[in-house]
C-alpha cells in the first residue's frame, strides 16, 4: 500500500469520527470542535507546512476528499511541502528515512506535474511548479537541472507578462554562470539584467526589489573576484533607492506580495538592506585601503564610478534599442495576422470588400501611426542616453611620457584631424594602445572635430595622420568597439546627428539633411536611417513635428 493510499485512509477514518463527534455528543453535551482539524483548505495547509509537514499533508489530502482541493493543485502543494519544510528530517523519515528522498519525491511529483494537460492551460500552476523544481534542484545541487528551470521559468514569466519576475530569475542564473566559471557571460547577463530593470516604467517596489536583488548578486560575484572598487557604484545606488523609497513610499506602491505590508515591515525592510549596502561598501573600502596608499584607492574609485555611469547609461540605451526591435517585430506580425485576417474577409463577402477595405486602411494607418510615435519617443530617449554615455566617458588625450591615453590630461590641438585630408602625425606612438585605447582615442577625435560630416572622409586619412596600417586601424573598430568597422561607425554617428537635424531643421528637405550629415547620397541615407530607426527619415520628421 503506497504513502499515499495510507494518507487518504487515515484522513477518511479522521473524517468520519469527527463528524460522529459532532453529530452525538457525549451524554447529550456537543464536544468543541477543533478549528484546525476541521478547516480542509489549501490555506490551511500551508499556514502549519514548514513546522508540521506531516499534519500540512493530512489537510491537503482531506482538502481532496471534501472537494475543496483538486487532485492536481493537491499534488502542487504536496511537492512544495516536501521541498521547502524546514522539518526535512521528519519528512526523509516518514518517507523511508533516506536523507533527501523529500526531494526526490518533490522532484518525481514536479516532473509529473510537467506533463499534465491542466499546466498548458494555466500558466500560474506551470509557474508554481517551476519554481518549486528550481528550488529541488538547487538544494540538491544539481547545477544542470537549476539551470534547465530556470530558463523555462523565464519563459513561463514572460508568456503570463511577469517580466520582472522573468529578470528576477535571470539575475540568479546570471550570477551562478559567474560562479561556474562562465564569467563573461555571466555578466553580460546580470549587467542585461540590471539596465533592462533601471529601465522599466513603472518603477515601483516590485521593480526595487529586484534591482535590488540583481545588484547584490553582482556585488557578491565582484567581490569574490576580488573587485571590490567596482561594487561600490552598485551599493551606493541601492542606498539611493532606498532612501528614496524611505521618503516617498507611496511612489512605489504596487501592492506585490513582496512590498512590506505595514510601515514597521518597511522600515525594517530599508534597514536591512540600507546595512547590507554600507557594509558592501565599507568591504570595499577595507579591501582597497589594504593593497595600497588611499590616495590611489580614491583615485581608482573614482575612475570606476566614471566608468559604471557609463556604462549604466549605455545599458539603458541597449535595453531601449532592444525594446524598439522587438516592438518591430511584434509590429511586422501584427501586420502579417492583419493582412491574412482581410484576406480571409474578402473571400467569403466579396460584396463588402471595399467597405472593409476602407476601414482596415484607416485603422491601420491609425495604429501605424501610434506605433511610429511611440517609436520617436523612444528614439529620442535613446539618443539621449547615448549622449549621457559617452558625456560619461573619461576625455583621452595623449601622455607624452606613456604614450597612452591620460584622461587627467588636457587635450592638445595635435590630437585632432582637420576635415580637409589630415597630414600631421602624432609624436606618440599610438600602435602601443590597445584596440579599445586606440578605438576611444578615434571616438573622441572624429565626434570632437565633426569629422564625420565629410562624405570623403575614409581609412586612408587616419592612416595618413597617425601612420598606423589598415589592419590596425581597422581592428581598433572591429575589435575595440560595437561596430564592425570605420564606416558603420561613421554612418551611426551621421545617423545620430541626422535625427537632429530632421527634429530642429523644418526648413530642410531630406535630401539637404542627408547631405549636412555626411551622406553621400540620398538613398544610402534612407537605407540606413530605415535599418536602425525602423521608420522612414520623412515618417520620423512627420511624427516629430507632431509632438509637443
Amino acid at each position: 500500500m503506497t504513502n499515499r493510499n495510507y494518507r487518504n485512509i487515515v484522513s477518511l477514518i479522521l473524517f468520519a469520527v469527527l463528524a460522529l463527534m459532532g453529530c452525538t455528543g457525549n451524554g447529550g453535551t456537543q464536544h468543541e470542535q477543533w478549528p484546525t482539524d476541521t478547516t480542509y483548505t489549501q490555506r490551511a495547509a500551508m499556514m502549519v507546512y514548514d513546522y508540521d509537514p506531516v499534519r500540512a499533508l493530512q489537510i491537503v489530502d482531506s482538502a481532496v476528499i471534501v472537494g475543496n482541493l483538486s487532485e492536481v493543485w493537491a499534488d502542487v502543494n504536496r511537492a512544495r511541502i516536501y521541498s521547502q519544510s524546514q522539518m526535512s528530517e521528519r519528512l526523509d523519515s516518514m518517507l523511508g528515512g533516506a536523507k533527501g528522498v523529500r526531494l526526490d519525491t518533490a522532484k518525481a511529483i514536479g516532473e509529473r506535474l510537467l506533463m499534465h494537460d491542466s499546466l498548458k492551460n494555466n500558466i500560474r500552476m506551470h509557474q508554481d511548479v517551476l519554481e518549486i523544481l528550481v528550488y529541488t534542484a538547487w538544494q540538491q545541487g544539481d547545477t544542470t537541472a537549476w539551470l534547465q528551470r530556470s530558463q523555462q521559468l523565464v519563459d513561463v514569466c514572460r508568456q503570463q507578462g511577469a517580466e520582472t519576475e522573468a529578470l528576477r530569475t535571470e539575475a540568479e542564473v546570471g550570477a551562478a554562470l559567474c560562479r561556474l566559471g562562465q564569467k563573461d557571460k555571466g555578466m553580460a547577463r546580470l549587467d542585461s539584467v540590471i539596465g533592462a530593470l533601471g529601465s522599466l516604467d513603472p518603477f515601483r517596489f516590485n521593480e526595487l526589489d529586484a534591482f535590488i536583488i540583481a545588484s547584490k548578486r553582482k556585488i557578491g560575484v565582484l567581490s569574490d573576484q576580488g573587485q571590490y572598487v567596482e561594487t561600490l557604484p552598485l551599493a551606493r545606488r541601492i542606498i539611493e533607492l532606498l532612501d528614496d523609497y524611505e521618503q516617498h513610499p507611496d511612489k512605489y506602491h504596487d501592492s506585490t506580495y513582496r512590498e512590506p505590508a505595514n510601515d514597521v515591515e518597511r522600515a525594517d525592510y530599508i534597514r536591512f538592506y540600507h546595512s547590507q549596502a554600507q557594509g558592501f561598501i565599507t568591504a570595499a573600502y577595507t579591501a582597497l585601503d589594504s593593497k595600497g596608499s588611499m590616495n590611489e584607492a580614491y583615485e581608482k574609485i573614482e575612475r570606476t564610478m566614471r566608468d559604471a555611469t557609463a556604462r549604466e547609461h549605455l545599458a539603458r540605451y541597449r535595453a531601449l534599442e532592444q525594446k524598439m526591435l522587438s516592438e518591430r517585430q511584434q509590429q511586422e506580425a501584427e501586420a502579417r495576422a492583419e493582412r491574412n485576417r482581410i484576406m480571409a474577409i474578402a473571400a467569403v463577402i466579396v460584396a463588402l470588400l471595399a467597405v472593409g477595405l476602407a476601414i482596415v486602411v484607416i485603422r491601420r494607418k491609425r495604429i501605424v501611426s501610434q506605433k511610429n510615435r511611440a517609436l520617436v519617443r523612444q528614439i529620442d530617449e535613446a539618443m539621449k542616453y547615448k549622449e549621457l554615455y559617452i558625456q560619461a566617458q573619461p576625455q583621452h588625450t595623449l601622455n607624452d611620457d606613456t604614450g597612452l591615453p591620460d584622461a587627467e590630461a588636457d587635450e592638445t590641438d595635435d590630437a585632432a584631424i582637420p576635415a580637409d585630408a589630415p597630414t600631421r602625425s602624432l609624436s606618440t606612438d599610438l600602435s602601443s594602445m590597445s584596440d579599445a585605447q586606440l578605438f576611444q582615442f578615434f571616438r573622441e577625435t572624429i565626434l570632437r572635430d565633426e569629422l564625420f560630416l565629410n562624405p570623403s572622409f575614409d581609412r586612408q586619412q587616419l592612416m595618413d595622420a597617425y601612420h598606423l596600417s589598415k589592419d590596425r586601424i581597422g581592428a581598433a573598430f572591429k575589435q575595440g568597439s560595437e561596430f564592425e568597422s570605420l564606416i558603420d561607425f561613421l554612418n551611426d554617428c551621421r545617423l545620430d546627428y541626422s535625427t537632429t537635424l530632421l527634429a530642429t531643421r523644418p526648413d530642410m528637405t531630406i535630401c539637404e539633411v542627408a547631405a549636412a550629415s555626411g551622406f553621400a547620397s540620398l538613398n544610402t541615407f534612407g537605407r540606413n536611417f530605415k535599418r536602425k530607426f525602423t521608420l522612414t527619415p520623412s515618417q520620423y520628421r512627420e511624427q516629430r513635428q507632431q509632438m509637443p
